[in-house]
């Protein structure tokens, strides 16, 4: 009789669920006593079920009843669950505290709860030794069966299906039909210069080095009505899947370090993740074969704080400096160059 484990996987940011996918695909073939459930976003369900379904049970009704529950909450945000039996992992918690500047007092007196929370079982962390590795090793190895599991191993498993990966999207992808795929796309870059935080590329540096490639939008982004009424040509999508089909139809990609990047990873060898606030080692997968550019700013990396909030981030700036950089610029248009000297 099969025996599952069934992980609530909604919870969090896009990119965040999809590295958990692409970690827990890697280690289904080290759990042989278990079968893994990801109940995930119902918007993810088509693209992962495509990706990962071989090896992993998507689901993305209300059926679920997880056995964990991912959650980026305060344990006293948790206590009424906690008490009616429900159990948590938390990933997040030492690399927000980690990732901070300056730690305040407030911040150890957390570390001590969850790791106290962690040895009871109630929210289950990762150790402190993972904190800046691949996310998706960081997400999963919280979990108490999974934590027999070595970093030097899941890197492994990584680099064993991540040709499976590239096979299954070598063929294009069946796109949402409101997706408009221009004509001479297959001549462009297609660059994904959006993000929550402070990733997204400023007009102005789109208009001085990039004037001709085709930005690509959410279809309720207002950020593209701005590129768009300066003569950039735009292109608006809606579901994660027409992010990989706009890759797959382009000479080659490029994505700020937000979520079209993690799919990217995925996906696609033509393109190129340029790093503005997050650690290299904790959002680029082990297994990806593109293009990297390293951030150049003395402030990186940042803490990731929704710019519909926050205006400014911890740095005081209101985009990130990165784009100011001419080092950090050279290395996105050599990092083309090579793309196409490869393709």
């Amino acid at each position: 009789m099969d025996r599952f484990l069934t992980i609530d996987s909604t919870k969090g940011g896009n990119g965040d669920i999809w590295m958990r996918l692409v970690g827990f695909y890697a280690v289904s073939d080290l759990l042989p006593d278990y079968k893994l459930r990801i109940c995930i976003p119902s918007y993810f369900g088509t693209l992962a079920d495509f990706a990962f379904g071989d090896k992993l049970i998507i689901v993305t009704d209300n059926s679920c009843k997880p056995d964990l529950t991912y959650t980026n909450l305060g344990i006293r945000h948790l206590f009424q669950d906690l008490i009616k039996g429900k159990r948590f992992i938390s990933p997040y918690q030492r690399s927000v505290i980690h990732d901070k500047k300056k730690k305040a007092l407030k911040d150890y007196i957390n570390t001590w709860i969850f790791n106290v929370a962690d040895v009871l079982g109630l929210v289950q962390i990762p150790a402190a030794q993972w904190i800046s590795c691949y996310q998706g090793y960081l997400d999963i190895i919280g979990i108490k069966k999974l934590r027999h599991i070595s970093y030097g191993d899941f890197k492994i498993q990584v680099e064993k299906f991540h040709p499976r990966l590239l096979e299954k999207f070598s063929t294009p992808v069946h796109a949402s039909s409101s997706l408009n795929i221009p004509h001479d796309l297959h001549e462009h870059i297609v660059f994904f210069p959006n993000g929550t935080s402070r990733q997204f590329v400023p007009l102005w540096w789109a208009q001085k080095h990039m004037p001709e490639a085709y930005y690509a939008f959410f279809a309720n982004d207002a950020y593209a009505d701005t590129f768009e009424k300066a003569g950039l040509k735009v292109i608006r999508f809606h579901k994660p899947m027409d992010i990989i089909r706009l890759a797959q139809g382009a000479r080659w990609a490029i994505s700020t370090d937000s979520f079209p990047s993690h799919l990217l990873q995925t996906a696609s060898k033509k393109c190129t993740i340029l790093l503005t606030e997050a650690l290299r080692a904790r959002i680029v997968s082990p297994a990806f074969k593109g293009k990297v550019v390293d951030a150049d700013a003395i402030c990186h990396p940042c803490l990731h704080l929704a710019r519909d909030l926050h205006p400014l981030c911890a740095a005081g700036h209101s985009e990130c400096i990165n784009w100011q950089k001419s080092t950090y610029t050279a290395n996105i248009l050599r990092s083309v160059h090579a793309l196409a000297d490869h393709s």
